[in-house]
């Protein structure tokens, strides 16, 4: 599998004659998972925020791209950006733990279970690393909040947005963290599952930039097709989200009610899947391009 064999190639290896090496470059080579991942995401935010504003509007409204956009635009500039920070300090988190935590514990498994198949052993890495992230579910539950325009005048700043959640206890916080779990558990499973399959398919890179655009394009076609494949659980966790207080609704209670609202209709389920589709392919592509580049100079 490419992803191990990776994985084995960027392992430090310390020799005899390196055994005066500084406890302070060994720290750092052990955390570049976690700096590498936290920087791709902090690139794949900036660029991509506009875009997964309009993606919010259509999924917690079923509307259409260019009603989205116009909603945007009466809106104006200032509010653009507006909820940038909580998935900026979220993306960047749990970026740099799903590459992070995915490294050390297929290490961690491997070393300790090593009479299992490394197939099983990096799936239940990938599964623990998708599911530790939900840790950061508050951060989402709040960038939420902030892009649904019914709640402008409520807040106008990320602070105030935790702030009004506060009263109602921290399980409101946690609002929507079943669909959390489930997506991404399942995702990263799939996600560095498939990683290397899908690059030892594509045309054998022999520069640099060669070896970019690789990664870009094996990132982007995961990335879009978990997007898809995961689109209807993001519709219910944004539903689930959009709401302060009140009665916890089951995720298949809230599906369902959701189903009758758009006439029972799956292409009404899967409105704004086509921006979404379009939206991973250029994040995940900058994400894991962003990624493989950044370990290879560190």
């Amino acid at each position: 599998m490419m992803d191990s064999e990776a994985h084995e190639k960027r392992s430090p290896i310390i020799t005899s004659s390196k055994q005066d090496i500084s406890p302070h470059i060994a720290n750092v080579s052990e955390m570049k998972h976690y700096l590498c991942g936290c920087c791709a995401a902090f690139n794949n935010v900036a660029i991509t925020f506009p875009i997964q504003k309009v993606l919010f509007r259509q999924q917690l409204y079923g509307i259409k791209t260019r009603d989205a956009v116009l909603q945007l635009r009466r809106d104006g500039f200032r509010n653009l950006y507006r909820g940038i920070l909580p998935p900026l300090l979220q993306k960047t988190t749990t970026l740099a733990l799903m590459f992070g935590l995915y490294e050390d514990l297929s290490c961690l498994l491997r070393k300790h279970i090593s009479s299992t198949p490394e197939f099983a052993t990096r799936s239940m890495a990938a599964l623990l690393a998708g599911t530790t992230e939900a840790i950061f579910t508050p951060l989402e539950r709040v960038q939420t909040l902030l892009q649904d325009h019914k709640h402008h005048d409520k807040f106008t700043n990320t602070y105030q947005a935790f702030k009004a959640l506060k009263c109602h206890g921290i399980r409101e916080y946690y609002r929507g963290l079943i669909p959390v779990l489930f997506r991404n558990g399942f995702s990263n499973v799939l996600f560095f599952g498939l990683r290397g399959p899908i690059k030892e398919h594509l045309p054998t890179a022999t520069t640099h930039s060669a070896h970019l655009v690789n990664d870009f394009i094996c990132g982007g076609l995961l990335g879009a097709m978990l997007g898809i494949l995961f689109f209807p659980v993001n519709v219910v966790k944004t539903r689930m989200q959009s709401q302060i207080g009140g009665e916890f609704q089951s995720f298949s209670k809230v599906f369902q009610k959701i189903w009758l609202e758009r006439d029972r209709k799956l292409t009404n389920l899967f409105r704004g899947a086509h921006l979404n589709y379009h939206r991973s392919l250029i994040s995940w592509g900058i994400i894991n391009a962003t990624y493989e580049f950044l370990l290879k100079i560190t």
